[in-house]
């Protein structure tokens, strides 16, 4: 673990009057400082720093998504002050996003919690800006259909903000001739109910999204619910984390919120204990059925907003509806 100084908190007095008088004096004092920063007099020397730091981003041990300029007089710095969080003083310059290209080797569907079919490619693993990425969401059938990829192609990746994968294309002049278009399935591939994209009553449109209607019947949408309801914008559930919910609503010891709350009471019957199971321990299952408790106890006093959003299942009016009826009603 390391790290570069690059700023401070409340001081008495500071040992100079400019941003990087300020770095030298703590360079004096033994902190590190990142060598890439640099003290620039016009906007030539700004933009030459920029590339540079660019050209070299992949050389370095650490990720990057951009540079921060900053005016260096603190009296300035303190006039012009603060919007919000963020100074008037600073302005971040990013990089654009980089790009690769790779196979797509298949396209599988997953189903959420609201019964969204969420098409996501397979990829041949390709390096994209030092992080090795295999799938890439590719959103829902039109955006198959208007970016034209197909099985077999060649395609353009790009993290975007440096953050999360997505495909622009395809590389249409190295496309094989056994490159298959894929075929939306219209059945739920975990339930197989229909997938059917609603029309909206009032414009006549239809959804872009595919929506599985097996609702509670699907098995894909119960543990993804689950998965919400734990979450932390909902009860906050430390120790019931993604891959917990998904083996315990496989095993049968969780398929429903309110068994969440009997867990620990299950627990005592049950011939094989938690903490006897392989990842888990008796400190691990005591947190565990402590967070519950804790979870339980401050349900009746958790605000409307926490509770209705664990409860969401589509819209977020619906979760404002919620709350409304309640405030009326209390």
């Amino acid at each position: 673990m390391r790290f570069f100084a690059y700023s401070w908190g409340e001081a008495a007095k500071l040992p100079a009057d400019t941003q990087w008088g300020v770095y030298e004096a703590m360079a004096a004092w033994g902190f590190p400082l990142n060598p890439l920063a640099k003290l620039t007099s016009s906007v030539d020397e700004m933009l030459d720093t920029y590339r540079e730091i660019e050209e070299g981003r992949a050389g370095l041990d650490y990720d990057i998504d951009g540079i921060v300029y900053k005016l260096d007089r603190l009296d300035l710095q303190e006039r012009l002050g603060f919007v919000s969080r963020s100074p008037r003083w600073a302005i971040a310059h990013k990089f654009p996003a980089e790009k690769a290209t790779t196979i797509l080797r298949d396209i599988e569907i997953q189903v959420g919690r609201t019964g969204a079919l969420t098409p996501v490619a397979k990829l041949e693993p390709v390096t994209v800006g030092g992080v090795v990425v295999q799938n890439a969401t590719l959103h829902n059938e039109d955006e198959i259909e208007r970016k034209d990829v197909r099985i077999g192609d060649t395609v353009i990746v790009q993290r975007a903000g440096d953050v999360i994968p997505q495909i622009l294309g395809a590389v249409q002049d190295k496309r094989p001739k056994g490159a298959k278009r894929f075929k939306f399935p219209d059945v739920c591939p975990v339930c197989g109910s229909h997938a059917v994209r609603e029309v909206d009553e009032k414009t006549g449109k239809r959804d872009a999204v595919r929506r599985c209607t097996g609702g509670l019947i699907c098995p894909a949408q119960r543990v993804e619910r689950l998965k919400h309801f734990v979450s932390r914008n909902a009860f906050d559930i430390e120790g019931l984390g993604e891959k917990r919910i998904q083996e315990l609503y496989e095993d049968g010891t969780i398929e429903s919120p309110p068994q969440i709350f009997t867990l620990a009471e299950k627990d005592k019957a049950a011939e094989g204990k938690l903490a006897e199971r392989e990842g888990w321990g008796a400190l691990s299952a005591q947190k565990l059925f402590a967070a519950i408790e804790r979870a339980a106890a401050s349900s009746s006093t958790a605000s409307s907003t926490r509770s209705a959003f664990a409860m969401w299942a589509r819209s977020p009016r619906g979760c404002s509806r919620v709350i409304t009826a309640r405030r009326r009603l209390s």
